[in-house]
């Protein structure tokens, strides 16, 4: 009896033995690979392989084999979420979370949660089970030498700085502690300052890098680069080692700078030299000591089209041409971005904008004159050494704006936030254009519904601006108070300055644009007739006020005159301005018919006071504007058509999707304030002294009263059926 039951318990122990040897397979770990892509290969989660593989979660060997849970097993043992006042139990991490949030949502500091869960401390990933204990108290985190503790305020390159390091080498050293932002808590490792930046093995992604540049660099797409690296695919961040196959990688890693000959060999065919770039060198720099055009220069040297990295040669003439102009001036590309910040002292709490999988972005300017012109006094006097502060006023924290499901989340409660999403799109362009410069500035976001009544701001810089778009109710901003000088910039959020702080209105109102019309019909000793379909035309005072000979008619519903009405008020010796003040489409189809039927006997042109009242084109042809020669104000330029084509080309590379208006106005606002807060002069000065032009807006901020400025930046515009569409001078 007691030898069948030693072979029941050893046919048991048999049967779990076979059994557990089916519940895993083996796998050879290849080059290149990670936990993640591995767990995604097999259908498993990173914590199932973790767990049979204890040392995984902390590095993994090419050629050492990892044990895979099969599916079935690691079915088995899925968790069950568990979380009370003073416990979090089983906590599956899903895509797009982060430290920052998730430490917010349980209450507790960045640093209990990595002490709680060590397998974090290197990066969180999507799949990761967390577990807290509220009770067990924070251990104090003592840094040891080589090791810095961050503390509020502090940003990577200010670390750096003061630490005698480059930013790569920072980065690098800390490549798999850091995550979207810096965050207060985090120890960082301080390298030696004669350490470089490369890596034995792929790319190492530096802060700033993005997918799409990514893939420009290595000549891949996207979709490609995210093939072989699919632990990229929910977020690219900050200390990813990307496999790339055998590309060659060494003109994106930093290069020693040492006393190499700048000219090394001299390319006698075509009179050009081999340069070395040195530190701190931009495009625009290098394009002038070349004495050539942006575009010239990147046809002759087509790789710096991607970045202009320290250390590249590059062809450079024998002897530099002294025609060089500006009008490639603002032709920028990408390089390593400074940090942003990610706290200031506030009376209510600040969060910092993340820099998501963006932008590799570079606006082009090619060639327009007024452009160039235009922007010349803001490039001559950038400030690169020290640094400003950039401010959002957002309904979104940082890992709303940060995380597409959140995103997409708040436009289900609010389908208005897609055009903050829009802005802060078109912003952050504008941010890596403006690092592209060597500008140095710190970007924070502020969320309106946690600063509901105050906003005090500690800056460390000299220089700030806040920027606020689209606010519903201007009465609901709060007082701002800063230690240093600081700007509002309102886009259409019609706000009243207060609390001595200077506002700038960047869009120019509907008022603007009809004054400055006004103002140019009024110097053309030209008949004007007003046409509305109201007993007193909308503009009536407005219109009278600047030219007080004006003739008012009035058409019916239809938008028919009274017998002879029209015949009567036109001119036969004068020109004749027509100026068309109503919102119906019906009245202007019928208004401009009749007008056509007048040219024979007259010289006749259509005037509209707003941009507003021009229909679409599916309403109506422009033809009955080019047959009229049609003048409208315009808030953006439509001439500008290869700079607006190049802002077009890599949004929609980028977002997928063509620039909506307010990624428009995200772009060209924020891209122009940060050429303004990285002048010399105070920016107030700047602000009266210097008009500029973006691809899109014209930016020409005059007083209104007290501490109100409004740009007054319109292009007024004529349809004309020779050469498509003129611009008219003001001669205000």
């Amino acid at each position: 009896m007691g030898r069948f039951f030693t072979l029941i318990l050893l046919w048991i122990l048999g049967s779990n033995l076979s059994f557990a040897q089916e519940n895993y397979i083996d796998h050879i770990i290849q080059k290149g690979e990670n936990v993640y892509k591995i767990s995604r290969q097999y259908g498993v989660s990173v914590n199932a392989i973790f767990k049979l593989n204890p040392g995984s979660e902390v590095v993994i060997y090419a050629g050492n084999t990892l044990r895979i849970p099969t599916s079935n097993s690691a079915s088995t043992s899925t968790t069950t979420t568990v979380i009370h006042d003073d416990n979090i139990s089983n906590y599956v991490v899903k895509s797009g979370e982060t430290k920052s949030g998730l430490s917010r949502r349980f209450g507790v500091s960045i640093n209990v949660l990595e002490q709680q869960n060590p397998h974090i401390i290197a990066m969180l990933q999507a799949g990761h089970i967390l577990n807290v204990d509220k009770t067990i108290k924070e251990a104090p985190r003592a840094t040891k030498e080589g090791e810095h503790y961050v503390i509020k305020g502090e940003t990577l390159w200010g670390i750096a700085k003061n630490n005698g390091i480059s930013l790569a080498q920072l980065e690098a050293a800390n490549s798999g502690r850091l995550s979207e932002f810096l965050q207060i808590g985090q120890t960082l490792i301080i390298p030696d300052k004669n350490s470089v930046s490369s890596t034995e093995e792929g790319y190492l992604v530096q802060r700033g890098d993005t997918k799409f540049g990514l893939a420009k660099r290595f000549s891949m797409t996207i979709a490609e680069l995210e093939q072989k690296n699919p632990h990229t695919v929910p977020m690219l961040m900050a200390g990813h080692r990307l496999n790339i196959d055998d590309l060659d990688i060494h003109d994106f890693e930093e290069t020693p700078t040492t006393n190499d000959i700048k000219i090394t060999k001299v390319d006698s065919t075509n009179s050009y030299k081999n340069y070395v770039i040195e530190p701190k060198e931009t495009l625009f720099g290098l394009a002038k000591k070349a004495g050539m055009t942006i575009d010239d220069f990147t046809n002759l040297n087509p790789k710096l089209l991607t970045s202009v990295n320290v250390g590249d040669i590059i062809k450079m003439p024998i002897e530099p041409s002294q025609t060089i102009t500006t009008a490639d001036i603002t032709d920028v590309d990408t390089v390593d971005t400074v940090d942003t910040v990610d706290t200031v002292d506030t009376v209510d709490t600040v969060d910092t904008v993340d820099t998501v999988d963006t932008v590799d972005t570079n606006p082009k300017n090619q060639t327009t004159k007024i452009y160039s012109n235009k922007n010349e006094t803001l490039f001559a006097n950038l400030v690169t050494k020290t640094s400003t502060g950039l401010y959002f006023y957002s309904p979104f924290s940082s890992e709303e704006l940060g995380a597409s499901e959140e995103r997409q989340k708040m436009i289900s409660i609010n389908a208005d936030f897609q055009k903050y999403i829009d802005f802060f799109q078109g912003a952050q362009v504008a941010i890596d254009s403006a690092k592209a410069l060597n500008l140095n500035f710190d970007v924070t976001l502020i969320k309106k519904n946690i600063a509901k009544s105050k906003i005090t701001i500690d800056s460390p810089h000299n220089k700030n601006a806040i920027l606020v778009p689209f606010i519903d109710n201007r009465s609901n901003f709060p007082s701002v108070e800063s230690n240093t000088p600081i700007a509002i910039i309102d886009i259409e959020s019609n706000l009243v300055s207060k609390d001595s702080i200077n506002v700038y209105r960047s869009i120019p109102s509907d008022t603007i644009q009809k004054i400055k019309t006004l103002n140019y019909l009024a110097q053309q000793n030209a008949n004007v007739i007003v046409i509305s379909d109201l007993d007193n035309a909308r503009n009536k005072d407005l219109i009278t006020s600047t030219i007080p000979d004006a003739k008012f008619l009035r058409v019916d519903n239809a938008g028919f005159f009274k017998s002879d009405d029209l015949d009567n008020e036109l001119s036969k010796s004068k020109l004749n301005y027509i100026v068309f003040d109503s919102k119906k489409t019906i009245v202007l189809l019928n208004t401009t018919t009749a007008l056509m039927g007048k040219l024979s006997d007259h010289n006749i042109q259509l005037v509209m006071l707003e941009s507003s009242l021009l229909p679409k084109q599916s309403e109506v042809s422009d033809m009955r504007f080019r047959i009229l020669q049609l003048i409208f104000p315009a808030i953006t330029n439509p001439q500008n058509e290869k700079d607006i084509s190049d802002f077009e080309i890599k949004y929609e590379g980028i977002f997928s999707a063509k620039p909506t208006q307010n990624a428009i106005l995200g772009f060209n606002v924020t891209f122009d304030i940060l050429l303004r807060i990285s002048q010399t002069s105070s920016f107030e000065d700047i602000i009266n002294t210097t008009l500029s032009e973006q691809p899109h807006l014209k930016f020409d901020y005059q007083k209104t009263t007290g501490r109100n400025y409004s740009n007054t930046g319109i292009y007024l515009m004529q349809y004309n059926s020779n050469e498509g569409m003129i611009e008219l001078i003001n001669g205000e």
